[in-house]
């Protein structure tokens, strides 16, 4: 009999400590499944770049290796984040996200040299195009404009410099992504 009002006891002492616990997890918010969330950045404007996400090779035009890329989603949805390493193991990152309030993308990308690129733009006719002004060493400012087109599986970009206020471009560089294949 002792024994039973023993554990009995115990088993009260146990129930009383965890319901507070229990009262507690009861107020949590439900874990949404990524898919399913909802809010701040859950618009259609907001995945606009998603074509971007992915690891990739990339290569120029004529097919020689030119780096490869990481693109992932950060921040429940809100910002893209860019990983890049060049062939000559140069690397970058780059923060892209959407502003509701100006109805602009921007992105950030900064190099292992510390050059900085601030470009702003929007996706318009199947492209996303961000431009932005670059000081280049002693020469005045330059225009930077690069265009990402999802074409087919791959993704097409390019980047043109204009050194006259846009009136005329020139290709920095052109790259092909192509999705890495699983291991």
């Amino acid at each position: 009999m002792r024994v039973g009002v023993r554990r009995a006891t115990v088993l009260c002492g146990v129930l009383v400590g965890l319901a507070p616990a229990a009262e507690a997890q009861s107020k949590k918010k439900p874990v949404v499944p990524a898919a399913q969330k909802t809010g701040a950045c859950a618009s259609a404007a907001h995945r606009q770049f998603d074509f971007w996400l992915g690891d990739w090779e990339v290569a120029n035009p004529q097919g020689a290796p030119a780096g490869t890329n990481r693109v992932e989603r950060i921040l429940e949805g809100c910002a893209l984040q860019e990983h890049w390493e060049a062939s000559d193991g140069s690397k970058g990152t780059s923060l892209s996200s959407y502003d509701a309030v100006t109805r602009r993308w921007r992105q950030t990308f900064v190099d292992d040299t510390g050059q900085v690129l601030v470009l702003e733009g929007e996706f318009k006719d199947g492209k996303m195009v961000l431009q932005g002004e670059k000081t280049m060493g002693r020469q005045k400012s330059a225009l930077q404009r690069i265009s990402w087109q999802l074409v087919a599986d791959k993704v097409r970009q390019r980047w043109d410099i204009s050194q006259d206020d846009g009136k005329t471009w020139s290709v920095l560089f052109e790259g092909v992504y192509t999705r890495k294949k699983a291991p």
